[in-house]
This record gives structure tokens, C-alpha cells and sequence, in this order.
């Protein structure tokens, strides 16, 4: 019987000072995978002519997310960023109809995000150039 209850002091002691540790074990915040991982923009230009009406947003996730809104329908993707080449995959989007001016603009702000291949950061602004030299500038949003 003493040998029974040593062993289950034992084992209520282990489970307790694993629960403190457990407690007192502070969790390290998640590695940012670039310097833009946790950034806000909206787009001020595609391709140097000014947004009209809503301007397109986009958030880059720390995990490696990428989403935000097009003009008429949300977006989402994944992307890598590193030492300003950028490349983002996987991007999906909702398929509501709007206006055609607003169509356009979203079709043109989504085939540069698609082909996106380098960004650099100019000033308080974010340039996001496509393979085939069409580009974003964007501002920071909240």
C-alpha cells in the first residue's frame, strides 16, 4: 500500500510541476516571413492611372496570406515575399457583377497580383510590379 501511494505521489507531483511549467512558458510570436507580413495597403495607381471610387485593399497576413478587397469582390491568396521578389499563388476570388468601370479595374488590379514578381518599398509607398511590367502603387490603410 506504501508503495502505492509513493507512486501516486509521484505522479500527482510530475503532473503539477508539468502544469506549472505549461504556465509559466511564455509562446515566442510567429517569425514574420517578410517585411511585408502584417501590412494594410490600398492601391492609389495600377499602372499610373488613379483609382476612382473604392480603391482595392490587401492585407498580407503573417502566415503567409494574402486577401483583401478588389473593388466589387473580396480576394484571397498565399504568397512569399523575400528581399523584394514576391510571388503570389493560389489566388481565389467571389464573383459578384458590378459595374463595368469597376469590373476593369478589378480585373487589372488582380492580373497584377496574379503575375506579381517584385516589390519595392519607394518613400511611405508600396510598389508591386508584375513579369510582364505592369504595376501597383499603394499606400498604407489601417
Amino acid at each position: 500500500m506504501a508503495l502505492f501511494q509513493s507512486r501516486a505521489s509521484l505522479i500527482v507531483a510530475c503532473c503539477i510541476s508539468g502544469l506549472i511549467t505549461a504556465a509559466c512558458a511564455t509562446k515566442a510570436p510567429p517569425a514574420l516571413s517578410s517585411d511585408l507580413a502584417g501590412t494594410h495597403w490600398a492601391v492609389e495607381t495600377i499602372d499610373g492611372r488613379p483609382i476612382s471610387g473604392q480603391a482595392p485593399s490587401l492585407t498580407f497576413a503573417h502566415e503567409d496570406r494574402i486577401s483583401g478587397a478588389a473593388g466589387c469582390n473580396s480576394f484571397f491568396g498565399i504568397y512569399e515575399a523575400e528581399d523584394g521578389a514576391i510571388d503570389v499563388r493560389a489566388l481565389g476570388h467571389t464573383e459578384r457583377a458590378c459595374a463595368a468601370p469597376v469590373m476593369s479595374m478589378e480585373q487589372s488590379f488582380l492580373a497584377v497580383l496574379d503575375k506579381a514578381q517584385s516589390y519595392q518599398h519607394q518613400d511611405n509607398r508600396l510598389v508591386i510590379t508584375a513579369e510582364d511590367g505592369h504595376n501597383l502603387v499603394l499606400t498604407p490603410s489601417a
